[in-house]
């Protein structure tokens, strides 16, 4: 597909993209660069007393080491195809075709639930993903599903924190939006088909990150429809000053 050369060119999306804040994050540093610097149950989780109710399932296709670059700092996300694979491949696409480096805002944030992303910088990006003939058909859900699942018998909760998965609105209905989850939390992931995981966020840093994502606006920070429209611009970046972004998305490692 089309990688967008000239957004560049977009004088308002160039001003928004390289616009600082004024908040200073202090987990700039990583020391992930590779799938060798994870620890073997951050490559091949399993279930913990404290982390994954259940076991995922098991990684017989690949696992990619995504890095994206934010304005709340590094956060790297280790994507098993295996857990959804449909899911998991979409994302990576967006990855490939640069798609993050639109500066994509994290747009819909409540304090240790979710933060919701993915309506591109540059509003031309959400093209290839407009419409219902270009949404995902749902991956099988490896988490149990319903009340009865909300919490194991050790109390760990269903949807882990750092957990990545779409958002959507029905059956069959996954696009370009997703969601991380900020705090662990009982209820996501439980009959809704688009949320089953696809990845995670591994490593200290990434943690850091989430927690120092801005959540101050809420579920009124910028709308959907205007970030659609508008995408990140000097006119979002005036309402909303302290929204954080996703600056670029890459590839640096997998079991391929």
């Amino acid at each position: 597909n089309e990688i967008h050369d000239g957004v560049e060119n977009n004088k308002e999306f160039f001003t928004a993209k390289h616009a600082t804040k004024t908040r200073t994050k202090t987990n700039t540093k990583s020391t992930i660069h590779s799938l060798r610097d994870l620890t073997p149950q951050e490559l091949h989780p399993h279930a913990t007393p404290t982390r994954h109710m259940v076991d995922p399932p098991p990684d017989t296709t690949p696992i990619y080491l995504v890095t994206c670059q934010t304005t709340a700092g590094p956060l790297h996300i280790a994507v098993h195809t295996s857990w959804a694979p449909i899911g998991a491949r979409r994302f990576l696409h967006m990855v490939r075709t640069r798609y993050f480096s639109t500066k994509v805002a994290f747009m819909r944030c409540v304090r240790s639930f979710i933060c919701q992303f993915g309506l591109a910088g540059d509003p031309s990006y959400n093209d290839e993903y407009k419409g219902k003939k270009n949404s995902l058909p749902d991956d099988p859900n490896w988490l149990p599903e319903g009340p009865s699942h909300r919490t194991n018998e050790l109390g760990v909760k269903r949807f882990a924190k750092g957990y990545f998965s779409y958002a959507g609105s029905g059956t069959n209905s996954r696009s370009n939006q997703f969601i991380v989850a900020l705090g662990d939390n009982e209820r996501l992931a439980g009959g809704s088909p688009w949320e089953v995981p696809w990845g995670e966020a591994v490593g200290k840093v990434s943690f850091e990150t989430l927690d120092e994502i801005y959540t101050g606006y809420g579920e009124k920070g910028p709308s959907q429809a205007r970030l659609s429209k508008e995408g990140s611009s000097e006119g979002i970046g005036r309402d909303f000053p302290e929204l954080d972004y996703i600056l670029s998305c890459d590839v640096v490692d997998s079991t391929d």
